[in-house]
């Protein structure tokens, strides 16, 4: 036994006993071998005790603790033990002040472990898998001020587990199992400042229940399954000042609820179930600062309701369903500096409304649907410093919009429909002096008066990014930050950016420049200049860049490198271009190169001598270029080491003499997508400290000699990832590999490995991928001894056709466990007994015919479960009856006939059902009663031939519903519905069960490919904003009926259905609308003029009707908008397309195309620009 000694105030820390001890600073190496006596002469001693040092009962373990001072600080954690030693508190219970044995796999703590902790203040038992906590377990710890159980498997706690504690002050029990909580749980905790119950599966909270808890100033109760608060629920906590509900299922709060909380600060009703609550109810909370009810059903707020909270400074109440705000709701929040209204339906504001908000900094009314902004609105709110107004449908701004907001210093306008700001409008933004940033990001900008922000001498942010211009000239000293990225730039003047002298961040991504602006010259300290995806030649500049440091020119035109005028280039981005040859002083002068991406060009090897003086490139990648041979000169020069060094798909066959000699070291290095024959004990060794992450993936031939691998520096490796057709495990693959963290093995072949095979990775393995073996058809019982910390484990595409009960049993910390793809046929009860903390299990395509009834009641943490494409016709009552933190289940494919009513109880969280594939004709109306909502339910490709879902138990409940190809001739829905698919069947008509108080908020409808002859089944809908009605038979198309009725469309398709003849009658604007789809039908012409009731259409699909030619000049005067047309379909005259090309480009205006299907390819015999002609 070797004892490391620790300086007072330092940690110990732990190393094996075959590791030699390093000092670093004030720690030192501990190495704790077997045995039964552990020994610390410190103040702080760590013992990081592993599996197969623990082989011995735990609770012969022997602690001597001989610092000479009273208290002592034990860290266990990061160990594998099964419980706590009880020998640890017998010979020093009068010295452990602090216990911290968190994340070391204990599974229990015995009734008497802490029997003799007479000093114990502080005890850490977080991230473990306790399941219990005993009666009187602490009775003799009544020093104890906190304790820490998150994160267990925490179920049973005894109504007097804590009693005795007088002196404790936070307790922490989030994140376990929790469904009851005893009514005197917590009685006699008279000083409980902190109580954490988050994330556990709470339903009711007694009146009483914290009636004893005096000094309690923190309760969070958030992410529980709560329903209801009475107006007992919080008695006896008269110093509560923080209250978290969050995420509960609360429909229900009663009058007094909070009626003794007079000292509460903030409170949290974010993400319940909330419709309106008792005007009363804040009436006694009068010290109330934060207020959060963001996420419920709010529809209106009573005027009331906040009257009597003065002292109120933040309400947010996002994500509600207000339609309208009494302009008295807000009279008495004098003091409020935040008000946060997102994702609501107020379009419109009462005059007034928010006048009474002198105190307001904070502003938020993205996402309400706004079309425009009463001058007056904002004209009393003086001191707001932050207005956000994204996501609206503002189209134009006044010079007296932002009246009153003298100090204004941050305005988000993204994704409105503002067009112009005209010089009518140019000083709409010069009474606000402050602002520093502006964005306007994701609108319809074609121009704007210079003036408009030279006024603003201030102004640093400016994101004009997203929109339509083609010219750009501001003065504007101030401004540091300017993006122009996604406009329609092909040029620059010489004096565009003169006058921005300040200019350190410059973007113009996405636009069609050919050429880096002469005009960035101009700019003396711009640091970051992005202009990727453009049409750029050269990375020539006409002058000296002396400031940038930070140059993105990916995806570009660009065919070799000239770099001169940059003066201090710290990372470089050239993938993606055409560049063929890099001269060898291209980088020279950069000796501070951090980042540099060549990928994905034209580049052969070796490359040598290149990087020679950069010293400090910690990212090099390479990929995509067809280098065929790099050397040991490639990387000369790279001595600093690399975080990152990629080499994918580079035509390499074979690396020889070390070629990453050069490097010190390799953050990770990627060899993937090669054709090595050979990875041999020369090829990979690295630099001084060698590889820390290994890929070497989607290998076009077999490996014949690994042995490089076998001898890397394993130490240092956490990673290793190998992926070929075929390639052979030596057995001492992993000898030296104590750090490894993640091995991917793709493609071996073994039918077994040596016992020992992960013993060095015991205590470093988290995820290990064993797949596409086809040798591996058994595992035994002992194969994942070694490593217990797993958390992540993919055995998929293997031969394996059993697993025997307890093979998984060492893997309780796993999280994702994949066998899919396996010929296993049938699967033990016992299988997953053990493996508690599974979060995803993936079953699908192992041809089970069968589930026995209690193999998931292990697994109450699993929260998405595969079983899809196997033979399971039928599923037993209460198979799901434990997973009641199920979130989605996968069971298409399976050749269900019927599932019985309580197939499903006990998990009422669950979201997502895919039932597709299968052979059901009808559902029990009461099958998925129980749940509380499905976010969406697959049902297609089953055999319905009728459905009503207005009969079921879940009618209000399901959100999105799939029922393609079921043959279904009538069909009836509820007004609840969001998103419906019903492609491939027999319907002409669908019903909704709505009125004037209850109508369909249906907003995306696919009903491609049935019999449909009107859009009377459609404008029923007036929440639509997608929908495709392609493949009916319409004949004709009432224009005027769907602009009325469908103003919020967005995107319309009718291809395929025969028409023709759209009528124009009675037709209104529809702004909303951006992509239409009319194409093959039989329409013998263009109707242009009927389009300008579509100002807003970017994309159009008219091509196959029987029409060959139409007016493109009309077309792009009547669309200001369009981006890209789809001509497919028609046989076009090439010259006719050739007429296009000019005004099209003139126009930005580009070709789209319809995915094509698989086997079903058109090709044509001439083309222009990829549309087939004559």
């Amino acid at each position: 036994l070797r004892i490391g000694k620790v300086r007072p105030g330092g940690k110990m820390s732990f190393a094996k006993s075959s590791m030699i001890s390093i000092a670093i600073g004030v720690f030192v190496s501990i190495a704790i071998c077997s045995g039964k006596t552990y020994e610390c002469d410190e103040s702080q001693c760590y013992f990081q005790l592993k599996p197969m040092e623990t082989n011995e009962d735990v609770n012969s373990m022997k602690f001597l603790l001989t610092y000479e001072a009273d208290s002592v600080v034990v860290d266990l954690s990061d160990s594998v033990l099964p419980t706590i030693p009880t020998s640890l508190f017998v010979d020093n219970g009068n010295k452990i002040e602090k216990l911290d044995v968190s994340a070391s796999s204990l599974l229990a703590i015995q009734p008497d472990t802490f029997a003799q902790a007479y000093a114990l203040e502080i005890l850490n038992v977080k991230k473990n898998l306790i399941s219990e906590l005993h009666n009187h377990m602490f009775a003799n710890a009544t020093n104890l001020t906190a304790i820490k159980c998150g994160s267990n498997k925490i179920k049973d706690i005894g109504e007097f587990t804590f009693q005795g504690l007088a002196l404790l002050e936070n307790l922490e029990l989030s994140n376990n199992k929790i469904k009851n909580l005893p009514r005197k749980l917590f009685a006699g905790l008279r000083r409980l400042s902190v109580l954490q119950l988050q994330h556990n599966r709470i339903v009711e909270l007694e009146e009483t229940l914290f009636e004893d808890l005096p000094e309690l100033s923190e309760l969070d109760l958030s992410s529980n399954s709560i329903e209801k608060l009475s107006k007992g629920a919080f008695v006896g906590t008269p110093q509560l000042e923080k209250l978290v509900l969050q995420n509960n299922r609360i429909s229900t709060i009663e009058p007094d609820t909070f009626s003794s909380l007079r000292s509460l600060k903030a409170l949290d009703l974010t993400q319940n179930s909330l419709k309106d609550l008792p005007n009363e109810l804040f009436y006694h909370t009068t010290s109330l600062v934060e207020l959060r009810m963001n996420n419920n059903s709010f529809v209106s707020l009573n005027q009331g309701l906040f009257g009597n909270i003065r002292t109120l400074e933040k309400l947010e109440l996002d994500n509600n369903n207000l339609q309208w705000l009494d302009r008295a709701l807000f009279k008495n929040l004098r003091k409020l500096n935040t008000l946060s209204l997102a994702n609501n339906n107020l379009g419109n504001f009462a005059p007034g409304t928010l006048d009474h908000l002198k105190s307001l900094e904070v502003l938020n009314l993205s996402r309400n649907g706004i079309t425009s902004i009463d001058a007056g609105l904002f004209q009393r709110l003086r001191f707001v410093e932050k207005l956000f107004l994204s996501n609206n449908r503002i189209s134009s701004l006044k010079n007296r919009t932002f009246n009153g907001l003298v100090r204004l210093e941050e305005l988000y306008l993204n994704s409105n429909e503002i067009t112009q700001i005209n010089e009518e409008a140019s000083d709409v933004f010069c009474a606000q002096q402050f602002l520093r940033v502006i964005t306007l990001k994701g609108n319809r900008l074609t121009r704007f008066a210079p003036e408009t922000f030279e006024c603003l001498q201030s102004l640093n942010v400016l994101d004009l990014s997203d929109n339509r211009l083609q010219n750009f000239s501001v003065a504007l000293e101030s401004l540091n930050v300017l993006d122009l990225s996604n406009n329609r730039f092909t040029s620059l003047p010489d004096d565009a950016f003169a006058q921005l002298e300040n200019l350190s961040t410059l973007k113009m991504d996405n636009n069609y420049l050919e050429g880096i602006p002469k005009t960035v010259a101009k700019l003396p300290y711009l640091a970051l200049l992005s202009l990727r995806n453009n049409k750029i030649k050269s990375t020539a500049a006409d002058n000296k860049l002396q400031a940038l440091k930070r140059l993105y020119l990916s995806n570009n035109e660009i065919t070799h490198v000239e770099l001169e005028q940059y003066e201090d280039l710290r990372q470089v981005y050239l993938d993606r271009n055409r560049i063929t040859a890099i001269p060898e002083t291209a980088f020279a002068k950069y000796r501070k190169l951090r980042n540099l991406d060549l990928s994905d060009n034209r580049l052969t090897g070796p490359l040598e001598n290149r990087f020679r003086y950069n010293d400090d490139l910690n990212e090099l990648r390479l990929d995509g270029n067809p280098l065929g041979r790099i050397t040991s000169a490639t990387f000369r020069g790279l001595g600093g080491g690399l975080n990152m060094l990629s080499l994918k798909n580079t035509s390499l066959i074979e690396l020889t003499n070390n070629p990453f000699e050069p490097i010190v070291y390799i953050g990770s290095l990627d060899l993937s997508q090669n054709n090595f024959s050979k990875l041999g004990a020369n090829d990979i060794q690295g630099g001084e400290w060698g590889v820390y992450e290994l890929f070497v993936n989607g290998n076009g031939v077999n490996f014949e000699d690994l042995s490089g691998l076998r001898t890397m520096l394993g130490a240092k490796l956490t990673t290793i990832s190998v992926a070929a057709n075929s390639w052979l495990v030596p057995d001492d693959f992993l000898a030296n590999k104590v750090s490894l963290v993640e091995l991917y093995m793709k493609g071996a072949q073994f039918s077994s490995l040596p016992d020992d095979f992960f013993r060095n990775t015991t205590g470093s393995l988290n995820v290990l991928t064993i797949s596409n073996n086809q040798e591996l058809s058994t595992l035994p019982t002992h194969f994942f001894k070694n490593v217990p910390l797993l958390k992540k484990l993919t055995l998929s595409n293997n031969s394996l056709s059993v697993l025997k009960p307890g093979v998984f049993d060492p893997l309780v910390l796993l999280k994702l466990l994949d066998i899919s793809e396996n010929p296993l046929v049938t699967l033990d009860t016992e299988l997953f007994a053990k493996t508690y903390s599974l979060k995803d299990l993936i079953l699908r395509n192992t041809n089970l015919t069968v589930l026995p009834l209690g193999i998931f009641d292990s697994l109450d943490d699993l929260a998405t479960l595969d079983l899809s494409e196997n033979h399971l016709s039928a599923l037993p009552t209460g198979i799901f009856r434990k997973l009641y933190s199920l979130e989605k289940v996968s069971l298409e494919k399976n050749g269900i006939v019927q599932l019985v009513p309580g197939v499903f109880d006990g998990v009422s969280g669950l979201k997502n059902i895919l039932l597709g594939h299968n052979e059901l004709s009808s559902l029990h109306p009461e099958l998925f009663s129980n749940l509380l909502q499905i976010d969406g339910l697959d049902l297609s490709h089953n055999k319905f031939v009728s459905f009503d879902l207005t009969a079921t138990g879940f009618q209000n409940t399901v959100l999105v519903l799939g029922l393609d190809s079921n043959g279904l001739t009538s069909l009836k829905i509820s007004p609840t519905l969001e998103g419906l698919s019903v492609d491939d069947n027999k319907l002409s008509s669908i019903e909704v069960d709505q009125s004037e108080d209850s109508f369909s908020i249906l907003t995306q409808l696919s009903a491609a490919r049935n019999r449909f002859t009107n859009f009377d089944s459609f404008v029923k809908f007036r929440a639509l904003n997608f929908l495709d009605a392609s493949f009916n038979d319409f004949t004709e198309l009432d224009a005027g009926l769907i602009s009325t009725q469908l103003q919020a469309l967005r995107e319309l398709n009718v291809s395929d259905c025969s028409l023709r003849l759209i009528k124009s009658e009675g037709i209104r604007q529809q702004t909303a609308l951006t992509h239409l789809d009319i194409s093959n039908n039989n329409l013998t012409s263009l109707e242009i003029g009927a389009l300008s009731t579509l100002p807003s259409l970017q994309s159009f699909a008219f091509g196959g009707n029987l029409f060959d030619s139409f007016a493109i000049s009309n077309l792009l005067a009547t669309l200001p908008e369009l981006c890209n047309i789809g001509l497919e379909g028609t046989q076009w005259k090439c010259e006719f397309l050739r007429s296009l090309e000019t005004p099209m480009q003139e126009s930005f205006v580009s070709y789209s195309f319809k995915p094509q299907e698989e086997g079903n390819q058109k090709t044509c015999a001439k083309d222009f620009n990829g549309v087939c002609c004559v």
